[in-house]
Protein backbone atom coordinates (compact mmCIF):
# COMPACT_ATOMS: atom_id res chain seq x y z
CA UNK A 1 0.00 0.00 0.00
CA UNK A 2 2.43 2.18 0.57
CA UNK A 3 4.45 1.98 -2.83
CA UNK A 4 1.21 3.45 -4.10
CA UNK A 5 2.37 6.85 -2.44
CA UNK A 6 3.87 9.24 -4.83
CA UNK A 7 6.33 12.08 -3.92
CA UNK A 8 7.51 14.82 -6.05
CA UNK A 9 11.13 15.23 -5.29
CA UNK A 10 12.26 19.00 -6.31
CA UNK A 11 15.89 19.94 -6.51
CA UNK A 12 18.81 22.12 -7.63
CA UNK A 13 21.90 20.03 -7.44
CA UNK A 14 21.94 16.18 -6.73
CA UNK A 15 24.76 15.95 -4.15
CA UNK A 16 25.09 13.62 -1.92
CA UNK A 17 22.88 14.69 1.45
CA UNK A 18 20.00 15.11 -1.64
CA UNK A 19 21.12 11.30 -3.17
CA UNK A 20 20.83 10.02 -0.07
CA UNK A 21 17.14 11.53 1.00
CA UNK A 22 16.14 10.51 -2.40
CA UNK A 23 17.21 6.97 -1.65
CA UNK A 24 15.32 6.83 1.99
CA UNK A 25 11.99 8.01 0.37
CA UNK A 26 12.26 5.27 -2.09
CA UNK A 27 12.47 2.91 0.25
CA UNK A 28 8.74 3.37 0.81
CA UNK A 29 7.24 5.49 -2.28
CA UNK A 30 7.17 5.91 -5.45
CA UNK A 31 9.76 9.20 -6.21
CA UNK A 32 9.70 11.63 -8.83
CA UNK A 33 12.91 13.70 -9.58
CA UNK A 34 12.50 17.16 -10.72
CA UNK A 35 15.99 19.16 -10.88
CA UNK A 36 15.52 22.77 -11.19
CA UNK A 37 18.69 24.36 -13.08
CA UNK A 38 19.04 27.69 -12.30
CA UNK A 39 19.71 29.83 -14.91
CA UNK A 40 22.18 33.61 -14.68
CA UNK A 41 20.39 36.57 -14.33
CA UNK A 42 16.44 37.68 -14.12
CA UNK A 43 15.47 36.18 -17.52
CA UNK A 44 17.00 33.12 -17.42
CA UNK A 45 15.73 32.30 -13.79
CA UNK A 46 12.10 33.57 -15.07
CA UNK A 47 11.89 31.14 -17.86
CA UNK A 48 12.90 28.56 -15.84
CA UNK A 49 9.90 29.47 -13.05
CA UNK A 50 7.50 29.81 -15.80
CA UNK A 51 8.17 26.09 -17.15
CA UNK A 52 8.13 24.97 -12.96
CA UNK A 53 4.83 26.62 -12.92
CA UNK A 54 3.81 24.82 -16.70
CA UNK A 55 4.72 21.01 -15.09
CA UNK A 56 3.19 21.57 -11.68
CA UNK A 57 -0.62 22.95 -13.17
CA UNK A 58 -0.15 19.62 -15.99
CA UNK A 59 1.83 17.21 -12.98
CA UNK A 60 0.93 18.20 -9.64
CA UNK A 61 -2.14 16.06 -9.47
CA UNK A 62 -0.45 13.08 -9.35
CA UNK A 63 1.65 13.20 -6.47
CA UNK A 64 0.63 13.36 -2.72
CA UNK A 65 3.56 15.10 -1.60
CA UNK A 66 5.93 17.47 -2.07
CA UNK A 67 9.91 16.98 -0.72
CA UNK A 68 12.15 19.85 -1.36
CA UNK A 69 15.65 20.45 -1.12
CA UNK A 70 16.90 24.10 -0.05
CA UNK A 71 14.20 27.09 -0.06
CA UNK A 72 15.66 28.94 -3.26
CA UNK A 73 13.57 30.29 -5.64
CA UNK A 74 12.79 26.59 -7.01
CA UNK A 75 11.28 26.08 -3.85
CA UNK A 76 7.84 28.40 -3.69
CA UNK A 77 5.99 27.32 -6.42
CA UNK A 78 5.81 23.54 -5.88
CA UNK A 79 5.09 23.97 -1.66
CA UNK A 80 2.57 26.73 -2.38
CA UNK A 81 0.67 24.60 -5.07
CA UNK A 82 0.89 21.32 -2.58
CA UNK A 83 -0.69 24.25 -0.07
CA UNK A 84 -3.70 24.89 -2.48
CA UNK A 85 -4.56 21.61 -3.15
CA UNK A 86 -4.26 20.08 0.79
CA UNK A 87 -1.47 18.26 -0.24
CA UNK A 88 2.04 18.14 2.78
CA UNK A 89 5.06 19.79 1.83
CA UNK A 90 8.60 19.50 3.25
CA UNK A 91 11.33 22.13 2.77
CA UNK A 92 14.98 20.66 3.47
CA UNK A 93 16.50 23.83 4.88
CA UNK A 94 20.33 23.73 4.65
CA UNK A 95 21.81 26.95 5.69
CA UNK A 96 22.30 29.28 2.29
CA UNK A 97 18.62 29.95 2.73
CA UNK A 98 19.23 31.78 6.03
CA UNK A 99 22.36 33.46 6.23
CA UNK A 100 23.77 36.54 5.23
CA UNK A 101 27.05 37.60 5.48
CA UNK A 102 27.29 40.93 4.43
CA UNK A 103 30.95 41.46 4.00
CA UNK A 104 31.38 38.36 1.41
CA UNK A 105 27.86 38.82 0.05
CA UNK A 106 27.02 35.27 0.65
CA UNK A 107 23.50 34.24 1.35
CA UNK A 108 20.12 34.12 0.21
CA UNK A 109 18.95 36.95 2.88
CA UNK A 110 21.89 39.19 1.09
CA UNK A 111 19.22 39.42 -1.91
CA UNK A 112 15.71 41.13 -0.95
CA UNK A 113 13.86 39.32 -3.74
CA UNK A 114 15.54 35.72 -2.89
CA UNK A 115 15.00 36.24 0.70
CA UNK A 116 11.33 36.71 -0.11
CA UNK A 117 11.20 33.74 -1.91
CA UNK A 118 12.85 31.72 0.65
CA UNK A 119 11.17 33.39 3.72
CA UNK A 120 7.82 32.48 1.83
CA UNK A 121 8.31 28.81 1.14
CA UNK A 122 9.31 28.34 4.89
CA UNK A 123 5.71 29.81 5.44
CA UNK A 124 3.99 28.04 3.27
CA UNK A 125 5.38 24.13 3.58
CA UNK A 126 4.10 21.74 5.89
CA UNK A 127 7.35 21.33 7.26
CA UNK A 128 10.58 23.00 7.57
CA UNK A 129 13.17 19.82 7.76
CA UNK A 130 16.03 21.74 9.57
CA UNK A 131 19.60 20.27 9.81
CA UNK A 132 21.52 21.47 12.99
CA UNK A 133 19.66 23.56 16.09
CA UNK A 134 21.48 26.36 14.40
CA UNK A 135 19.43 26.78 11.38
CA UNK A 136 16.55 25.49 13.64
CA UNK A 137 16.63 28.89 15.22
CA UNK A 138 17.32 31.00 12.39
CA UNK A 139 14.37 29.38 10.94
CA UNK A 140 12.25 30.63 13.83
CA UNK A 141 13.43 33.83 14.01
CA UNK A 142 12.86 34.46 9.83
CA UNK A 143 9.52 32.70 9.28
CA UNK A 144 7.96 32.91 13.17
CA UNK A 145 4.83 31.05 11.67
CA UNK A 146 6.86 27.97 10.13
CA UNK A 147 6.39 24.35 11.57
CA UNK A 148 10.11 23.08 11.84
CA UNK A 149 11.33 20.07 12.67
CA UNK A 150 15.18 19.16 13.20
CA UNK A 151 16.63 16.42 11.62
CA UNK A 152 20.62 16.20 11.29
CA UNK A 153 22.27 15.90 7.73
CA UNK A 154 23.66 12.37 7.66
CA UNK A 155 27.31 11.04 6.75
CA UNK A 156 26.79 7.75 4.22
CA UNK A 157 29.66 5.81 4.65
CA UNK A 158 30.07 2.54 3.69
CA UNK A 159 33.27 1.04 5.31
CA UNK A 160 33.65 1.93 8.36
CA UNK A 161 37.26 2.56 9.26
CA UNK A 162 37.75 0.63 12.32
CA UNK A 163 41.39 0.33 11.96
CA UNK A 164 42.42 3.98 12.46
CA UNK A 165 45.38 4.24 10.86
CA UNK A 166 48.71 5.96 12.54
CA UNK A 167 48.49 9.67 12.44
CA UNK A 168 51.43 12.28 10.61
CA UNK A 169 51.90 15.99 11.36
CA UNK A 170 49.34 16.80 8.87
CA UNK A 171 46.89 19.28 9.38
CA UNK A 172 43.97 19.09 6.59
CA UNK A 173 41.46 21.56 4.72
CA UNK A 174 38.52 20.70 2.61
CA UNK A 175 36.45 22.52 0.24
CA UNK A 176 35.66 23.88 -3.84
CA UNK A 177 37.62 27.14 -3.14
CA UNK A 178 37.22 28.76 -6.45
CA UNK A 179 37.02 32.67 -5.99
CA UNK A 180 37.69 35.17 -3.27
CA UNK A 181 34.68 34.51 -1.79
CA UNK A 182 34.85 30.73 -0.88
CA UNK A 183 38.58 31.51 -0.32
CA UNK A 184 37.50 33.89 2.76
CA UNK A 185 34.32 31.68 3.81
CA UNK A 186 36.32 28.88 4.16
CA UNK A 187 39.07 30.58 6.28
CA UNK A 188 41.66 30.23 4.39
CA UNK A 189 43.16 33.21 4.74
CA UNK A 190 43.43 32.09 8.46
CA UNK A 191 44.65 28.42 8.06
CA UNK A 192 47.34 30.09 5.62
CA UNK A 193 48.60 32.00 8.94
CA UNK A 194 48.18 29.37 10.99
CA UNK A 195 50.45 27.49 8.79
CA UNK A 196 53.07 29.99 9.18
CA UNK A 197 53.29 29.80 13.04
CA UNK A 198 53.30 26.18 13.44
CA UNK A 199 56.48 25.10 10.82
CA UNK A 200 56.56 21.71 12.49
CA UNK A 201 53.18 20.28 10.54
CA UNK A 202 52.52 19.98 6.85
CA UNK A 203 49.47 21.72 5.96
CA UNK A 204 47.32 20.23 2.88
CA UNK A 205 44.52 22.31 0.96
CA UNK A 206 41.97 20.23 -1.60
CA UNK A 207 39.86 21.63 -3.84
CA UNK A 208 41.40 25.02 -4.18
CA UNK A 209 41.66 26.43 -7.95
CA UNK A 210 44.91 28.12 -7.92
CA UNK A 211 44.85 29.83 -11.36
CA UNK A 212 41.02 31.78 -10.23
CA UNK A 213 42.85 33.08 -6.73
CA UNK A 214 46.00 32.93 -7.70
CA UNK A 215 46.55 36.48 -6.31
CA UNK A 216 45.09 35.46 -2.83
CA UNK A 217 48.37 32.84 -2.46
CA UNK A 218 51.31 35.12 -2.50
CA UNK A 219 54.08 34.82 -0.13
CA UNK A 220 52.92 31.19 1.06
CA UNK A 221 55.02 29.33 3.73
CA UNK A 222 56.84 26.55 2.78
CA UNK A 223 54.77 23.97 4.29
CA UNK A 224 51.80 24.45 2.14
CA UNK A 225 50.78 22.20 -0.31
CA UNK A 226 47.73 22.89 -2.46
CA UNK A 227 45.64 20.36 -4.26
CA UNK A 228 42.71 21.16 -6.81
CA UNK A 229 39.22 18.98 -6.38
CA UNK A 230 39.89 15.50 -6.46
CA UNK A 231 37.41 12.26 -6.94
CA UNK A 232 35.82 11.64 -3.37
CA UNK A 233 37.07 8.05 -3.53
CA UNK A 234 40.83 9.61 -2.70
CA UNK A 235 40.14 12.19 0.14
CA UNK A 236 40.22 8.63 2.71
CA UNK A 237 44.00 8.71 2.28
CA UNK A 238 44.32 11.94 3.03
CA UNK A 239 41.43 11.50 6.64
CA UNK A 240 43.28 8.23 7.45
CA UNK A 241 47.60 10.65 7.73
CA UNK A 242 46.07 13.63 9.07
CA UNK A 243 46.38 13.99 12.61
CA UNK A 244 44.13 17.25 12.75
CA UNK A 245 41.22 18.63 10.25
CA UNK A 246 40.21 22.28 9.92
CA UNK A 247 37.04 24.16 9.53
CA UNK A 248 37.98 28.17 10.29
CA UNK A 249 35.05 28.90 8.02
CA UNK A 250 32.98 32.01 8.30
CA UNK A 251 29.57 30.59 7.76
CA UNK A 252 29.06 26.77 7.93
CA UNK A 253 25.68 25.01 8.16
CA UNK A 254 27.22 21.39 9.13
CA UNK A 255 30.45 20.47 7.81
CA UNK A 256 30.47 17.52 5.62
CA UNK A 257 34.55 16.98 5.37
CA UNK A 258 34.49 17.87 8.86
CA UNK A 259 32.21 14.85 9.46
CA UNK A 260 34.12 12.47 6.90
CA UNK A 261 37.33 13.18 8.53
CA UNK A 262 36.31 12.04 12.08
CA UNK A 263 35.41 9.33 10.85
CA UNK A 264 38.84 8.53 9.97
CA UNK A 265 39.97 9.24 13.87
CA UNK A 266 40.67 12.86 12.42
CA UNK A 267 40.76 15.51 15.36
CA UNK A 268 38.44 18.19 14.30
CA UNK A 269 39.46 22.05 15.37
CA UNK A 270 36.66 24.45 13.68
CA UNK A 271 35.31 27.80 14.30
CA UNK A 272 32.04 28.52 16.47
CA UNK A 273 30.00 28.99 13.20
CA UNK A 274 26.83 27.53 12.31
CA UNK A 275 26.33 23.61 12.70
CA UNK A 276 29.66 22.90 13.54
CA UNK A 277 29.91 23.01 17.30
CA UNK A 278 26.74 20.50 16.92
CA UNK A 279 28.63 18.34 14.84
CA UNK A 280 31.99 18.06 17.28
CA UNK A 281 30.28 18.19 20.44
CA UNK A 282 33.26 17.33 22.81
CA UNK A 283 35.54 15.23 20.57
CA UNK A 284 37.16 18.29 18.92
CA UNK A 285 38.08 21.71 20.09
CA UNK A 286 36.04 25.01 19.32
CA UNK A 287 38.37 28.02 18.27
CA UNK A 288 38.47 31.64 17.63
CA UNK A 289 39.81 32.65 14.02
CA UNK A 290 43.48 33.82 15.94
CA UNK A 291 46.55 32.02 14.10
CA UNK A 292 49.24 32.05 17.06
CA UNK A 293 46.58 30.92 19.99
CA UNK A 294 45.48 27.86 17.59
CA UNK A 295 48.99 27.14 16.83
CA UNK A 296 49.42 27.06 20.57
CA UNK A 297 46.59 24.54 20.86
CA UNK A 298 47.88 22.13 18.31
CA UNK A 299 51.05 22.08 20.04
CA UNK A 300 49.74 21.47 23.33
CA UNK A 301 47.18 18.78 22.15
CA UNK A 302 49.76 16.77 19.67
CA UNK A 303 49.62 14.05 21.35
CA UNK A 304 46.18 11.87 21.72
CA UNK A 305 45.48 8.50 22.70
CA UNK A 306 44.21 6.01 20.23
CA UNK A 307 40.91 5.75 22.57
CA UNK A 308 40.25 9.43 21.79
CA UNK A 309 40.40 8.66 17.54
CA UNK A 310 38.09 5.68 18.22
CA UNK A 311 35.48 7.96 20.40
CA UNK A 312 35.50 10.81 17.47
CA UNK A 313 35.08 8.32 15.27
CA UNK A 314 31.77 6.97 16.88
CA UNK A 315 30.85 10.79 17.38
CA UNK A 316 29.69 10.64 13.62
CA UNK A 317 29.33 7.14 13.24
CA UNK A 318 26.38 7.17 16.02
CA UNK A 319 25.32 10.37 16.38
CA UNK A 320 25.16 11.63 12.30
CA UNK A 321 24.14 8.21 10.52
CA UNK A 322 22.23 7.26 7.46
CA UNK A 323 20.35 5.01 9.81
CA UNK A 324 19.26 7.37 12.32
CA UNK A 325 17.74 10.21 9.60
CA UNK A 326 16.36 7.49 7.84
CA UNK A 327 14.19 6.54 11.14
CA UNK A 328 13.39 10.05 11.69
CA UNK A 329 12.09 11.08 8.07
CA UNK A 330 9.99 7.94 7.70
CA UNK A 331 8.40 8.46 11.10
CA UNK A 332 7.56 11.57 9.97
CA UNK A 333 6.08 10.94 6.49
CA UNK A 334 4.10 7.79 7.43
CA UNK A 335 2.31 9.61 10.48
CA UNK A 336 1.51 12.50 7.70
CA UNK A 337 0.79 9.80 5.25
CA UNK A 338 -1.80 7.52 7.93
CA UNK A 339 -3.43 11.16 8.85
CA UNK A 340 -4.49 11.68 5.21
CA UNK A 341 -5.99 8.35 4.84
Amino acid sequence: MLKKQSILFVYVNYSSFVKADFEILSTFANVSKYQFKPGKGIISTGIKLIRQLLFLSINIWKYNSVFVWFADYHSLLPVVFAKLLGKKSYLVIGGYEVCRVKSLNYGALCSKVRGLFCVASMQFCSFNLTVSRYIDRKVKYIAPRSQRLLIPNCVDFDLLPFNISPKKNIILTVGIIDNSRSFFLKGIDTFIEVARNCKDYEFIIIGLDKQKINSLLSNLPHNITIFGRLPHDELPAYYQSSKFYFQLSRSESFGLSVAEAMLYGCIPIVTNEGGLPELVGDKGFIVKRIPNIICQLITENSLFSHDFQIEVFNRIAFCFSRVKREEKLLSLLLQKINENK
